[in-house]
């Protein structure tokens, strides 16, 4: 998969062209894939919102954004941790949930949880940008 890097063109990004301007939550302790992620989104016309930790998320009123994509391995509280305190306050609110240590048995995890997407770091950016965009569709998977 491709590594996703600050200010790289998205391809395909009109993907995302009917969800301009929504919000979307970025979840990572590592400042570098933080800053990528948030930047990817942006270059698809999304706004952005990035956390450090789960915690600093969850303190937010999550009525404000349309998706969240989070990291699975976190210290303090994981991803999963994440997935579930979303889902018990806000269920219909969209989780992609994305991991550098992907294995069957955390994607099953993950998706019986309810994220919508299971990714692989390093993401693919059009990959990303197409979960994104599916996940927050009317309707969309999940």
């Amino acid at each position: 998969m491709a590594v996703i890097r600050a200010g790289l063109p998205v391809s395909g990004s009109k993907e995302a062209g009917g969800l301009r301007d929504q919000l979307i939550a970025i979840v990572d302790d590592d400042d570098s894939v933080r800053v990528a992620l948030a930047s990817l989104a942006r270059s698809a016309g999304l706004r952005t919102k990035a956390y450090a930790s789960a915690a600093d998320f969850l303190a937010e009123d999550l009525s404000f954004f349309d998706c969240v994509v989070s990291d699975i391995q976190m210290p303090e509280l994981s991803g999963f941790d994440l997935l579930r305190a979303v889902r018990s306050r806000r269920a219909e609110l969209p989780v992609i949930l994305i991991t550098a240590f992907p294995d069957e048995r955390v994607e099953q995890r993950a998706i019986s949880g309810g994220a919508r997407f299971f990714l692989e770091k390093p993401c693919n950016p059009n990959l990303l940008v197409t979960s994104l965009a599916e996940a927050m569709e009317p309707g969309g998977r999940g």
